[in-house]
């Protein structure tokens, strides 16, 4: 067995499995804690206010079958600032899968190396709602990559109120990575079916919660999209060129996800609340995406920007026997990108923006759907076993400059979202914020830098009261959307 440094926090029976996502920064910190005044080197800015919470993985009982990085219960850590202080507090998010498993006190699901039993065609996977963090109508909402149940969550107390059924309406599941467009409230998702037409839908939900708008979206079968985009009238639903064989999935319990270099990708634009036949549909070279920028409107055209794999295959290292497949699905090589679609005539052009190896992009995400100049992205080296966020990256997609700061020897960050400065005059007038955790001392800090100038490197480093495991998406709330929710 692997030797791996003792994780404080983490569960006893980690110690008897051999897997890298289990140990070290991957490790679950099952301990739910608040702490107020927390140490502070450097010194944080009086008018930073909000909070910076971040989702992902800790898995609560030990796992029946080989344990996956995606499959851990959603845990929700919050670092709040006001005043000059900062101060802490995590929670699990209860799912319902959860809630089973910890009365039953272990796995009921294999996990989603699998082999699963998917011939029921529902709940062959836990939806432990463990991947992004939005605010929408007085709530955070917690979501899960494989489109799930969207969670409710106290954005003071992070304690979960319950499933979001958008008025009683909801009928299907949500996709990680809906839309709210700051200008309507109007949040904007998408949901895919495995197995069935149709394999994806797509609705729009109003400021209020209420679920008013939902169609089918025509696909030529199962597909893997991860983001949906939006632009001031329009909605973009993504169909990329690797998507697994739902077949292989019903009949052997394995859902392998594969590259078709001869399919294109395509982007389908409608109109924000469109029907079915006004989808239209873009063609591009054959990629995957994860993660989007943004998209907006120039004149007749839609300009998307985002990460783009040219080549998303699986890379394999047969020194890491049955882990290979798994660590190599998240060898991630992945650069910014342009599409260009033109409403008008059906043109459709691209162009890469930048060679460097970047992902998990967020602009200021009040302004999705309207055009913008910066991105705050992490460098993935090439070289890792898996996804290690290494540096933060600024870019400046009106000029085409980008600002580094590479974390010192042992930090790993995450998602970085923007906190603008009270009465900013500029796009990047405020600061980015990351949680770092070390991978010898496996202590965990809070950085801040100032969004201008991250190449100085942080501002203050916010010392956290315990250690926070790598984990997904992150997300901003400013300090009018720190209260109860109702």
């Amino acid at each position: 067995m692997t030797a791996y440094r003792d994780a404080p926090n983490a569960p006893g029976w980690i110690d008897e499995i051999d897997n890298p996502y289990l140990h070290g920064i991957h490790a679950p910190t099952t301990v739910e804690t608040i702490t107020h005044d927390l140490p502070v080197e450097g010194e944080l800015p009086e008018d930073l206010a909000g909070t910076y919470l971040r989702n992902g993985p800790n898995a609560r009982v030990a796992p029946s079958n080989l344990y996956h990085w995606f499959d851990g219960d959603g845990m929700v850590h919050a670092v709040q600032f006001e005043g000059g202080q900062a101060h802490y507090r995590n929670r699990y998010i209860q799912t319902s899968g959860l809630e089973r498993e910890t009365a039953e006190g272990h796995a009921l699901w294999p996990g989603v190396m699998g082999p699963v039993d998917a011939s029921g065609h529902s709940d062959f996977l836990k939806d432990t709602a463990n991947t992004d963090l939005i605010w929408h109508n007085g709530a955070l909402l917690a979501l899960w990559y494989l489109c799930g149940v969207p969670y409710r969550l106290d954005p003071v107390t992070l304690e979960t109120l319950g499933a979001a059924d958008f008025g009683g309406a909801l009928q299907t599941t949500v996709s990680a990575h809906p839309k709210v467009d700051e200008r309507t409230g109007e949040l904007v998702y998408f949901t895919l079916s495995d197995f069935e037409p149709p394999y994806m839908r797509y609705g729009v939900v109003s400021r209020e919660g209420q679920l008013v708008h939902e169609i089918p979206i025509d696909l030529p079968g199962c597909r893997a999209p991860h983001d949906i985009t939006i632009t001031e009238q329009y909605s973009i639903v993504h169909d990329p060129s690797l998507f697994h064989d739902p077949k292989v999935l019903e009949e052997h319990g394995y859902r392998v996800a594969r590259f078709h270099r001869d399919v294109p990708t395509r982007f389908g634009v409608l109109p924000r609340r469109g029907e079915t036949s006004d989808v239209r549909w873009f063609e591009f070279e054959p990629c995957y995406v994860l993660h989007m920028v943004n998209a907006w409107e120039e004149g007749d055209w839609i300009v998307m920007d985002g990460c783009r794999q040219p080549d998303p295959r699986v890379v394999k290292r047969p020194e890491e026997g049955e882990l290979a497949s798994m660590l190599g699905y998240l060898r991630i090589r992945s650069h910014l990108h342009r599409w260009r679609m033109n409403l008008r005539t059906g043109e459709a052009r691209e162009e890469q923006l930048d060679d460097l190896n970047v992902e998990f992009p967020l602009p200021d995400t009040d302004l999705y759907g309207v055009k913008t100049r910066y991105s705050y992205h992490h460098y993935l080296p090439a070289e890792a076993y898996t996804v290690d966020f290494k540096a933060l990256v600024k870019y400046d997609h009106e000029s085409g400059a980008a600002q580094r700061y590479d974390y010192p020897l042992g930090w790993h960050g995450s998602e970085a979202p923007f906190a603008r400065r009270p009465g900013a005059q500029a796009e990047d007038d405020g600061y980015v914020l990351s949680l770092l955790t070390h991978d010898e001392t496996l202590r965990s800090e809070c950085w801040v830098f100032d969004a201008r100038d991250i190449e100085s490197g942080p501002l203050a480093k916010v010392a956290l009261p315990q250690r926070i495991p790598s984990g997904f998406h992150a997300t901003w709330l400013r300090p009018d959307r720190v209260k109860p929710a109702a």
